[in-house]
């Protein structure tokens, strides 16, 4: 059998553990899969709910996660498996990330200079008609596009 890439890894590993996380009333954020060219694989997962997610949350998930990932044994190397929450400057990867953080102090870097600049740092007032984020920056409200954005982030 081929090895499987990094992307493949992960969507077979999103597929695999999606529903045993929304079975417990949480929400899979994202999978990474890393191949360092030295030093142990790493599998992370990140796990959140709204009001955040416990510690003992988090293990219940990694010890059924880990021992679900065995039976399928799917990865080829070794690997270590970190299960833990995205933590306070999470990165907002999905529209829904945009809506449910509305109100939060964000982060955003663009592509290209809006405004007279790349980084933006303001209160997130949402995504208008899904694709143009709203952004209170110095009193003002400032319209990314999404497709501008190049990331963006929870700040503290």
């Amino acid at each position: 059998m081929a090895e499987l890439s990094n992307a493949e890894i992960v969507a077979r590993v999103e597929e695999l553990l999606k529903p045993l996380v929304e079975a417990q009333g949480l929400e899979l954020v994202e999978v990474q899969f890393t191949r360092p060219r030295r030093g142990r694989v790493n599998l992370r997962v990140f796990l959140d709910r709204p009001g955040g997610i416990t510690l003992e949350e988090i293990t219940r998930v990694s010890r059924v996660a880990g021992n679900l990932l065995d039976v399928h044994d799917f990865i080829a190397p070794s690997y270590n498996l970190e299960v833990s929450s995205p933590g306070l400057t999470r990165e907002l990867k999905k529209r829904q990330d945009y809506q449910r953080y509305s109100g939060r102090l964000v982060r955003l870097t663009t592509r290209s200079a809006i405004g007279g600049r790349q980084v933006h740092r303001g209160i997130l007032q949402g995504l208008e008609e899904g694709e143009v984020v709203c952004l209170e920056e110095d009193g003002e409200v400032q319209r990314i596009p999404l497709a501008e954005v190049a990331k963006a982030r929870l700040d503290i």
